[in-house]
């Protein structure tokens, strides 16, 4: 009863505060709503301008000033040294003020609507001229010049500044890209226009120039979000790669991190699982603990949300780009959570909006999925011929193998197949998934305040049945602009989610769940009875109908900052953030449930609530300052983190009936099964941070880093460590001498070397385990405690040292762009797990390990074709890491994993000195005996028979065991890619999307039961059609019987090349310039999208893109029957109001 009522109050206080969240976030509405109706009474000459801009060129200024108003400049380059760099902070000042602190008193200007005409005056001109009259420059034009504007595609530009060179005479084009103006022979127009090049035309005695503007590719100017900042891309000294929130726009998938497949350069993605919400291996350059953590760090809209982030609780929708910091100038801000790189997720905000301007945008998608590479089992008559041809196996009269036909009576599997109608297990329990996706936004900009808020709803049908996904969020993200010096906002998103967990094993669909076995009984019950074993097994469909499994999830991710210029060139800044996290987890197993039904045990429900909570406070000072040439900008702060966990969890037993399930857990009748268990686990950080931008003559550039962290999980002495970095960055583009070579328009190199760190243990390390214990004394049982683990002493962080190289290059104004990074990365100090006597606890950590990685990283993005009604772009990621374990301590190796389930011998995932981590281990097949005489030889006769295995016996002793097993290979792949095209005709685009990789093996756990025939109450792999027999003599496929309930040892038969291609997406879209009879619709698109649509490889058990082991662990690569994976087809639209 105490339970219910916790939940109940749970529920409802959870309710309360979506409720209130919506109250506010409806209120903060409604005041953006009125911020916006009043900035759409104000006139251009009333613009107030806002900007922040550091060592820019000036005519970078007025490009920003235009791409955040509506005013457009006109005016002569040759008026005015316009590649001069500035640094401008302006608060809401207007124009005159703003122009007047760019060019003094050297340039006037005179407003005509939104456009802004400059002309340069000298000392002698009086202040009466600040506003020019165009009277005096036009006496002398006699013919106007008529003309339209487009782009490459066709499509006529608004807007587009056109005046005459060397006056201020201009005027700008309509909204149909029309434009007239009235010059003489002789002069020339110049066309400009924010994101296009430039053009000059001389008038001749023609009336009519029409333009197409030419795409400006030089983006270097483009904002790239650092930690605790952004730079301009062509200022980076580090190696970030940048994803833009469009490119997974729209993708039928819940999580973000399943759409970085080969998107970012070093960047290794590998899903887990087909399973709704199941979270994807990221690997950043490589996996550099053992013990400790290989996942990145993930930093939502500025909060650190740790490493275990559930990225379901995000709308891919919402995000506007993705920042993958990689070398140790970008990482060494993060400190101790940086070691396997970081991943900044930045949502989307109103600030592109038009000022004055609400927008409504409305996308909804509807997706079908189906299992595509099904693994392919032996058919019914298959596994019966194996099983009964096996049983009349016998050693015979020479000892080497003889099929008895006197035997065959003895054939008792299934011998009648023929007139049995096989179970399709598989088919049974799985079906077309389906995903519907639907979002709103209402986005905003005013004077002092944007928005962007949004709700999505994500509902998915897992395509194994009773699987399935369901979540609804609500995001608000707001800027404000207190006064002229103080700024505040929020970033808050609030996710309720339902998770229905697979409750089917999946594996076991496959094992043993054989084609004899009928579903029903004949009184109408559940079969559970495994024929050939005797004993009773799980019935996939009773687990769909009869069992309950499923997570409520609540999560509340919000962090809000103000921040004030205290001088000029000082900005201080304070954010306070927190993450929570509700999680109500119900399980039930039904009273007909076959097994417990056959055992008579009655039903099971298990009921577990947790709480995480994390709370951030970061605070900043920024100092930015130009001296001539030389530009500084310092960094220093102060951060403190700390990171609870509850949970309660309690089970009942013996129920009778299934009326409550587990709203009642105090009806299970069995106390001894009964259970009731808590924990609880907090983590504290404290940081001080700092960093050094210098920039000499905008070419030569430094990045200075340091951080020092504190962590809880330490002894005493040992809590603080330091984490510095360098970077250097030289534009030799901007060199003089490069000012003539046409074809290089960018050329950088850059470099950097820093210390990352990791924590490497849990919570509560440095003090003594005990495990509780019962044991029997004085003639009673009395409670007691067992020694778990010794307290850590000595322990000091693991240490990242990485170096890296890279060099940017730019062809045709950027039309071509290459990137390359070279990195080397030593891992040292790792903590390893040291076993102890068990008097003394089973293991503890200490410092005894290293762990390098080296690798490539190769970016090549490039505009092919471009032609008004069509463009061809393409962008290139080829990545290869080298991992290597240097050292493990005085162990020879460490064992990780046996995915068979210890009847093969060593564990198959092992840890060696100077090999991959992982690395595969087994014996090497060498396929099957062909005569009595390589028995023999092998000195396995009267072990093993004609057409049994035959392995390599490395030492020579007649025996096969763990001491013959040798690296038979690893996951790590040669080179993972992915191949982006991007294909525009007038208004259709169509983007396909590449994915693979090369040279990795998956070790193949399904070869063990379904290759070898170790028993009959197993399924069987088709290819033991072509086993060895009598009559197929040259066959390497052991023969039946020969391996029936003996020992065969892990080997080279298990791993498999795992390459593979994949077409990963294809999106077709097309965009309506306007929607007839529905005035009220700004624009609209519908959108077709198809994903894991194709499959290149040779693998042939589902899908080789396989990691069961899960996110968290070394043991990588294993293939055992996870929860199979989709295609999908999406038919989407989307529109603006």
């Amino acid at each position: 009863m105490k339970l219910l009522v916790n939940e109940v109050f749970h529920n409802s206080s959870i309710k309360k505060i979506i409720n209130q969240g919506k109250k506010i976030i409806t209120t903060i509405m409604t005041i953006c709503v009125i911020f916006n109706s009043y900035a759409e009474k104000n006139l251009y000459s009333e613009t107030e301008i806002t900007l922040d801009l550091k060592n820019t060129t000036i005519i970078g200024v007025l490009d920003y000033i235009e791409s955040t108003t509506e005013l457009r400049f006109i005016f002569d380059s040759e008026i005015f040294d316009f590649n001069e760099k500035v640094s401008l902070s302006l608060y809401n000042k207007s124009l005159d003020e703003t122009l007047f602190a760019l060019f003094g008193s050297k340039v006037v200007y005179q407003l005509k609507e939104n456009l802004v005409f400059l002309k340069e005056i000298n000392d002698k001109e009086i202040s009466t001229k600040s506003v020019i009259s165009n009277e005096e420059d036009e006496e002398d034009i006699q013919s106007p010049v008529t003309g339209v504007i487009v782009d490459m595609d066709g499509t006529p530009l608004p807007g587009v500044n056109v005046f005459i060179k060397g006056t201020s005479i201009g005027t700008a084009t309509d909204f149909d890209g029309n434009y007239s103006i009235s010059a003489n022979t002789g002069d020339v127009l110049i066309f400009s226009f924010v994101g296009f090049e430039n053009q000059e035309v001389t008038v001749g005695d023609q009336q009519n120039i029409d333009i197409s503007m030419t795409a400006d590719y030089a983006n270097l100017d483009e904002v790239v979000i650092t930690g605790y900042g952004s730079t301009a891309k062509k200022d980076l000294v580090s190696s970030i790669s940048q994803i833009k929130g469009d490119v997974l726009a729209n993708q039928p998938v819940a999580r973000v991190d399943n759409m970085l497949q080969g998107r970012a350069a070093g960047v290794n993605v590998v899903s887990t699982s087909g399973e709704p919400g199941a979270p994807a291996v990221i690997r950043i350059r490589g996996m550099s603990s053992i013990n400790g953590n290989n996942s990145p760090l993930f930093v939502i809209d500025g909060f650190i949300a740790g490493t275990d982030f559930n990225l379901s609780n995000l709308n891919v929708n919402d995000v506007e780009s993705i920042e993958v910091l990689k070398d140790a100038s970008s990482l060494a801000i993060y400190g101790t959570r940086g070691a396997a790189g970081v991943i900044l997720i930045n949502t989307k905000s109103g600030k592109s909006v038009q000022e004055g301007k609400i927008d409504v945008s409305i996308n909804h998608y509807s997706s079908i999925q189906e299992v595509y590479n099904y693994p392919e089992m032996a058919d019914i008559g298959t596994w019966a011929e194996y099983w009964n041809e096996g049983v009349t196996l016998v050693p015979g009269p020479d000892g080497f193998g003889f099929n008895d036909p006197a035997l065959a009576d003895m054939a008792t599997h299934a011998p009648n197949w023929q007139g049995i109608t096989p179970t399709d297990w598989s088919g049974l329990i799985t079906r077309n998934g389906r995903i519907d996706n639907t979002d709103v936004n209402i986005s905003g900009n005013s004077k002092r305040s944007n928005y962007f808020i949004s709700y999505n709803r994500f509902y998915q049908e897992g395509i194994i049945m009773g699987s399935g996904l369901e979540r609804n969020s609500l995001r608000a993200n707001i800027d404000l602009n207190i006064t002229d010096k103080i700024r505040t906002g929020i970033r808050m998103n609030v996710t309720d989610r339902k998770q229905e967990n697979n409750k089917v094993n999946w594996q076991g669909v496959y094992f043993n769940a054989l084609p004899i076995m009928p579903v029903y009984n004949e009184d109408g019950s559940y079969n559970a009875l495994n024929p050939v074993r005797g004993s009773y097994m799980r019935n996939p469909v009773a687990d769909i109908n009869e069992r309950i499994d499923h997570n409520f999830v609540t999560n509340v991710i919000a962090n809000a900052y103000v921040e004030a210029d205290l001088l000029p060139d000082l900005t201080i800044r304070s954010s306070v953030g927190s993450n929570l996290n509700f999680n109500k987890a119900n399980d039930y197993i039904g009273t007909i449930d076959p097994v417990r039904a056959q055992q008579g045990i009655g039903g099971k429900a298990d009921v577990a609530f947790s709480r995480s909570t994390g709370f951030l406070n970061e605070n900043t000072l920024t100092y930015t300052k130009d001296f001539g040439e030389h530009s500084i900008k310092v960094l220093a702060g102060y951060t403190m983190q700390k990171d609870t966990y509850t949970d309660v969890d309690a089970g009942g037993a013996g129920y009778a009936n299934d009326v409550v399930t587990f709203n009642s857990l105090s009806l299970g009748a069995d106390a001894a099964r009964n259970i009731i268990g808590s924990d609880y686990r907090q983590r504290t950080f404290e940081s001080i941070l700092g960093r050094i931008n210098y920039s000499f003559r905008d070419k030569y550039l430094l990045t200075l880093v340091g951080r020092r962290d504190g962590s809880s999980v330490f002894e005493q002495g040992n809590k603080y460590a330091f984490f510095p970095s360098v970077g250097a960055a030289w534009k030799i583009g901007e060199e003089d001498f490069m000012q003539d070579i046409d074809m290089i328009s960018s050329l950088k190199l850059r470099g950097s070397y820093g210390i990352v760190g990791e924590q490497g243990v849990q919570a509560y390390n440095s003090l003594a385990k005990y495990n509780p214990r019962n044991v029997f004394f004085n003639q009673s049982i009395s409670p007691a405690v067992i020694l778990a683990s010794l307290p850590s002493t000595g322990l000091d962080w693991e240490k990242t040292y990485q170096t890296d190289i890279g060099l940017e290059v730019g062809f045709e104004n950027n039309r071509y762009s290459v990137e390359i990074d070279y990195y080397n990365k030593q891992t040292k100090d790792l903590l390893l797990a040291k076993p102890l006597p068990g008097t003394a606890g089973d293991t503890r950590l200490e410092n005894i390990g290293q762990v390098e990685n080296k690798g490539f990283e190769f970016t090549f993005n490039s505009v092919n074709i471009e032609k008004p009604d069509f463009v061809w772009s393409s962008n290139l990621q080829i990545s290869a890491n080298r991992n290597k374990v240097v050292s493990i301590g005085d162990a020879p190796f460490i064992d990780l994993r046996n995915p068979n389930h210890g009847q093969a011998g060593a564990a198959a995932l092992r840890l060696v000195a100077g090999e991959v981590m992982p690395s595969f281990y087994g014996a090497t097949y060498e396929g099957t005996y062909k005569s009595a005489d390589e028995i023999i030889a092998d000195g396995r006769d009267g072990v093993d028979l004609i057409g049994a295995p035959n392995y390599v016996d490395q030492n020579g002793d007649g025996n096969i065991n763990d001491l013959d097993f040798v690296n038979q290979g690893s996951p790590q792949p040669d080179f993972y890619y992915g191949f982006r095209n991007t294909l525009t005709y007038k208004n259709f685009t169509l983007d396909v999307f590449f994915q693979g990789m090369q040279g990795n093996e998956v070790f193949d756990a399904s070869i063990y039961e379904f290759y070898y025939g170790r028993d009959a109450s197993f399924n069987l792999l088709p290819l033991v059609k072509d086993r060895w027999t009598p009559d197929n003599p040259t066959s390497d496929i052991p023969r039946a019987g020969t391996s029936a309930g003996g020992y065969r040892p892990n080997s080279s038969l298990n791993v498999v090349d795992g390459s593979y291609l994949r077409l990963k997406n294809v999106t077709l879209n097309y965009d309506f310039d306007t929607v007839p009879g529905l005035s009220f619709i700004e624009s609209a698109s519908v959108y077709l999208t198809g994903n894991n649509l194709l499959l290149l490889t040779n693998y042939k058990w589902g899908d080789p893109e396989v990691s069961d082991g899960g996110a968290n662990t070394v043991a990588q690569g294993v293939a055992d029957d996870q929860y199979p994976y989709a295609s999908s087809v999406a038919l989407g639209f989307r529109l603006n109001l």
